[in-house]
C-alpha cells in the first residue's frame, strides 16, 4: 500500500480539519506566529523556510513536506480548499471553485474524500491537478499577472529569465501555458515522489533565485505575496512542460472552497453577578436583516435595567463580520452579544425545509437551541421583527419549571379557525391535528426549558415533523405540535402582532374567541412586544401599524441610513407585491359572492391607490 501525505495549510487552529489519515495538517508560518497549533505538524520543524511564509503563503508547508516527510505520494491543500474525489460534477465558478456551505462530514463524503476513494484515484496517477480555471475577459495568464494590481510585471519576467537561463528546455512550455486563457490555481496538486521532488527542486531553485535579484521593500501587502503568486503560474508552467513528456498518467480534479470550516465553539453561560442570573436572549437572522434585527437590540437596551446582565445569542449562517463589530458597538457594557453560525447544523436540513412567501431559513434556526446551548437550561427566543418596550428580563424571569416553553396564544390564528381563512379549520383539525385548536401559540416570543425539551425530544425529532409536510406556518406549527398541552401562557402584551394591512384586527382577530380576541385588543394599548409579523413590515411601508414604534428605536442605530435608503428604493415594488400578495388571498379570505368579498375589493383598491 502507497504512503500517500497530503500536507493541509492551515493558518487558523479554529478549524474543522477532516478526519483522514492521507491529509496532515500543517501550521504555516508558526516561524512568525504567536503560539503553536495543537494537533498539527509545525513548518518551522526540521529543514524549513516558515519564516518566509509572508510571501511564500502556502509554499513553506509544501517545502517543509519535502524536506521532511517521506512518503510515496505527496500532495497540498488549503484549510477550506481541497479536490473532489467524486465522479459527481459539481457546477463551479470561472475559477473552478465548487463551492460548498461547510466541510461537514456529509459533505466530505459527498465529494469522495476518504480514504478507499482518494487511494483508488490516487494511486491511479502519476500527479493530479485542479480543474482550469479562467479570469474575466479572457484575458490569458500572462496578461492577468502583467495587468493585475497586486502583481508587478517585473517579477513575472524575472523568473521567466530564469528559466531562459538555468531551464531552456522548458521556454516553450512557458510561453504556451502563459498564453492560454485558462490555467491551474491555488498551487494545489498530488504527485508521486520523483515528480515532487523534482519540481520542488525546480520551483524552490527559480523562486530562490528570484529573490535575490528582487527588492520587495516598497510591495503593498497583496503584492508582498509574490512568491506564491508566481508558484501557481510555475505550477502550471512545469505540468505543461511535463505532461509534453508523454509518458506521465494524469488527472484534473474539481477543487472545492467551504464558505465555513470554523470549529463550532457553543456559548457558554456568562457567570452570574448580583442575586439573579442573566438573561439569556436568542435572536436569529441573515445578513440583510441586520439593519432591522439591529433596531430589536436597541429597543432591548434602551429599555433594560443598568443592575442585569444581558446574554444575547444571534444564530446565523452570513452575518458579515463588519456588521457584527457595528452590533457590539451598540451595545452596553452589561450586554454580551455573540454570535454562532448554524451552517454545519442545517446541512442535513437546508434542502428539504418549506419555505414561503417572505419566510427564510433562519426561522427554523430556533429548533437547534437545546444542542446549540448545551450548558444552557433556559432562554428567551425573540422574532428580529419586533420591537420592545419594556424590560425583557421580566419577561425571562417567568417560572417556566413543568413546561416545555412559555408564549402567548395567538388571537391571530384563532380567528383564522373560526372562518376567517376558508381551509384552516381542516387544516387544524385534520393536518396538523391540535386537540385544541385555541391553544396554538404565537411563536415570536417564547421562553424556552431547554432542559425539559432535551427530557422529551431531540432537534432530530424536530426537524424530522419540519420536513415531513409543508406546513403552513413552518415552525410555528412545528413547534406547537410538540409543546401542545406544555404550554404557560403569557400576558399578551409580550408579542402584540401588529395589523396586517388593516386586516388583521377587523377581518381575522375580531373572529376569535372572546377570551383571545379581548386581551389581544387590551394589550394593544401597552404593547410591552410590537410584532411587525407577515409582510407588511415598517422599513417597507412607514404607514404601517405601530410603524411609530419601530422607526422610534431605528433612527438611534448605525443602520437607519440603510433602512431609510432601502425604503425609499423599494417602495413601489412594495406596493406591487402588495398587490399581488392580496389578490390570491381572495378565494383563501374572501369568498367569491360573499360581503366579505366586496369589502376585500375595497381594501386592496385603497391600498393600492396609495402607490
Amino acid at each position: 500500500m502507497s504512503t500517500i501525505k497530503i500536507v493541509m495549510a492551515c493558518h487558523r487552529d479554529d478549524i474543522v480539519i477532516p478526519d483522514n489519515p492521507l491529509i496532515v495538517p500543517v501550521q504555516v508560518g508558526t516561524a512568525l506566529a504567536d503560539h503553536r497549533f495543537k494537533g498539527m505538524q509545525h513548518d518551522d520543524e526540521g529543514e524549513n523556510i516558515s519564516y518566509k511564509n509572508p510571501y511564500y503563503c502556502e509554499l513553506t508547508a509544501q517545502y517543509w513536506a519535502w524536506k521532511n516527510l517521506d512518503a510515496d505520494y505527496y500532495g497540498l491543500f488549503h484549510y477550506r480548499r481541497y479536490f473532489s474525489f467524486s465522479d459527481e460534477p459539481f457546477r463551479t465558478n470561472r475559477f473552478a471553485d465548487a463551492l460548498f456551505d461547510s466541510n461537514d462530514e456529509k459533505t466530505l463524503e459527498r465529494i469522495g474524500l476518504n480514504e478507499h476513494r482518494m487511494r483508488e484515484v490516487i494511486e491511479g496517477n502519476d500527479f493530479i491537478l485542479p480543474e482550469r480555471g479562467r479570469f474575466v475577459g479572457k484575458m490569458t495568464m500572462r496578461e492577468q499577472y502583467c495587468r493585475a494590481l497586486q502583481h508587478r510585471p517585473e517579477d513575472l519576467q524575472c523568473v521567466l529569465d530564469i528559466i531562459q537561463e538555468r531551464y531552456p528546455h522548458m521556454m516553450d512550455a512557458a510561453n504556451a501555458y502563459l498564453d492560454g486563457s485558462t490555467g491551474y490555481f491555488c498551487n494545489m496538486f498530488i504527485m508521486k515522489r520523483e515528480i515532487f521532488f523534482d519540481y520542488c527542486s525546480w520551483l524552490f531553485d527559480i523562486l530562490a533565485e528570484h529573490e535575490r535579484r528582487r527588492d520587495f521593500s516598497d510591495y503593498s501587502s497583496a503584492q508582498y505575496r509574490v512568491s506564491g503568486y508566481l508558484a501557481e503560474r510555475l505550477l502550471g508552467i512545469y505540468f505543461t512542460w511535463l505532461k509534453g513528456q508523454g509518458h506521465y498518467t494524469y488527472r484534473e480534479l474539481q477543487r472545492t472552497l467551504f464558505d465555513n470550516v470554523t470549529r463550532p465553539a457553543f456559548p457558554r453561560p456568562l457567570k452570574q453577578v448580583g442575586d439573579k442570573p442573566p438573561v439569556a436572549l436568542v435572536l436569529s437572522a441573515n445578513d440583510f436583516y441586520v439593519p432591522y434585527m439591529g433596531t430589536l437590540l436597541e429597543s432591548i437596551a434602551e429599555n433594560a435595567s443598568e443592575t442585569r446582565q444581558y446574554d444575547v445569542i444571534v444564530l446565523h449562517r452570513d452575518i458579515s463580520e463588519r456588521n457584527q463589530v457595528v452590533l457590539r458597538r451598540m451595545m452596553p457594557d452589561n450586554f454580551s452579544l455573540r454570535f454562532f453560525n448554524t451552517t454545519r447544523f442545517m446541512v442535513d436540513y437546508n434542502d428539504k425545509l418549506f419555505l414561503r412567501g417572505h419566510f427564510r431559513i433562519e426561522t427554523y434556526f430556533r429548533l437547534l437551541m437545546q444542542d446549540i446551548l448545551p450548558e444552557y437550561d433556559k432562554a428567551l427566543y425573540l422574532d428580529s421583527d419586533m420591537v420592545v418596550n419594556h424590560d425583557i428580563a421580566e419577561l425571562f424571569d417567568v417560572d417556566v419549571d413543568g413546561y416545555l416553553l412559555a408564549a402567548v396564544a395567538d388571537a391571530d390564528t384563532a380567528g383564522l379557525y373560526n372562518g376567517a381563512q376558508p381551509d384552516k379549520k381542516d387544516y387544524m383539525d385534520n393536518v396538523l391535528k391540535m386537540k385544541d385548536p385555541y391553544s396554538y401559540f404565537q411563536a415570536g416570543t417564547i421562553i424556552f426549558n431547554l432542559a425539559e425539551f432535551r427530557r422529551h425530544y431531540t432537534v432530530e425529532e424536530l426537524f424530522a415533523y419540519a420536513t415531513s409536510y409543508e406546513w403552513q406556518l413552518l415552525d410555528q406549527d412545528v413547534l406547537n405540535h410538540f409543546a401542545e398541552g406544555h404550554v404557560k401562557y403569557l400576558d399578551m402584551r409580550w408579542n402584540v402582532m401588529m395589523d396586517w394591512f388593516g386586516i388583521r384586527v377587523k377581518e381575522i382577530i375580531s373572529l376569535a374567541p372572546r377570551h383571545l380576541s379581548e386581551p389581544y385588543m387590551e394589550a394593544r394599548k401597552d404593547p410591552y412586544v410590537v410584532h411587525f409579523a407577515g409582510d407588511d413590515k415598517p422599513w417597507d411601508h412607514p404607514e404601517t401599524d405601530y410603524a411609530d414604534y419601530f422607526w422610534r428605536y431605528a433612527l438611534k442605530t448605525p443602520f437607519a441610513p440603510i433602512a431609510i435608503d432601502r425604503m425609499t428604493k423599494n417602495k413601489l415594488p412594495f406596493m406591487r407585491r402588495v398587490k399581488n400578495k392580496l389578490r390570491p388571498l381572495y378565494e383563501k379570505l374572501f369568498p367569491a359572492r360573499t360581503p366579505r368579498r366586496e369589502l376585500a375589493g375595497y381594501l386592496v383598491r385603497k391600498i393600492t391607490n396609495k402607490a
